[in-house]
């Protein structure tokens, strides 16, 4: 393994993806108005969940965790059409090591982006300790090695095409999004809904988040389950991502 190589090229993807201080500052504010203004309302017509409006935050976290990923898969895709995936795989790194690197990047971004909004819920609900800020950083980093490496291992459609790689990660993310507790509690859903919901790794990543972060623990799935979700989601992920770069990346015909 290059360490050398490898961390040169994370530092440069990372001052690529922050050459644009407006693009972060931009999802921060994003977060502030969805936050305050869509969640205050919407908290007021929801009044079978207690502290609606945190759960809502929550949710608007793991939310942005899933877009990241979703930008990450893009981006790798976007990095073969454009050429560059070509010369970086002439470099003296591995396939998997560049996964690898790619996912690292992701989880990065993705902390920076996640960390205010974070805060901003741990601190106005009264629950930020150092226990549960680690905690829930923990179960961010987690989710977003999940999601990211499903959202990377399946960019490699788009080498053959690009049309039916973008066909598929928009239903998934649809299915994936709405078959969720993001927005709502199972306990609120009727029997079909909760059973395609108990199927889906985001909702037990959201609610072991909320877990973390010290919320209403009868709205949420069960903890240790919840655990094994996420930890089978993100190393599974891996081993697939790696195993598909090593596979399908090498010999791409970048256009």
């Amino acid at each position: 393994m290059n360490t050398y190589q490898i961390s040169s090229l994370l530092m440069f993807d990372l001052r690529e993806a922050f050459n644009s201080l407006l693009w972060v500052g931009y999802s921060w504010i994003y977060f502030l108005f969805q936050f305050f203004v869509y969640g205050s309302i919407i908290s007021t017509l929801v009044v079978t969940v207690h502290n609606y409006f945190f759960y809502y935050g929550t949710g608007l976290v793991v939310l942005s965790t899933f877009n990241i990923a979703s930008w990450s898969g893009r981006r790798f895709v976007e990095g073969a059409h454009e050429g560059r995936l070509r010369y970086i795989l002439s470099l003296p790194i591995g396939r998997g090591e560049f996964f690898m690197e790619q996912l690292a990047l992701g989880v990065i971004v993705n902390l920076i982006r996640t960390l205010p909004p974070v805060l901003i819920v741990l601190l106005l609900s009264g629950l930020f300790t150092p226990f549960s800020f680690v905690s829930t950083l923990a179960v961010i980093t987690l989710l977003a090695i999940g999601i990211m490496g499903l959202m990377v291992s399946l960019s490699v459609i788009a080498f053959k095409s690009f049309d039916i790689y973008s066909a598929i990660v928009a239903a998934l993310s649809a299915l994936l999004i709405r078959f969720s507790t993001i927005s709502y509690p199972i306990s609120s859903m009727n029997e079909l809904y909760a059973r395609a919901t108990l199927s889906n790794p985001i909702a037990y990543g959201a609610d072991l988040l909320r877990r973390a972060i010290g919320l209403d623990n009868s709205l949420l799935l069960n903890a240790s389950m919840a655990t094994s979700v996420l930890v089978a989601l993100a190393v599974g992920t891996i081993f697939l991502g790696i195993f598909f770069a090593t596979k399908f990346v090498e010999g791409v015909k970048s256009s």
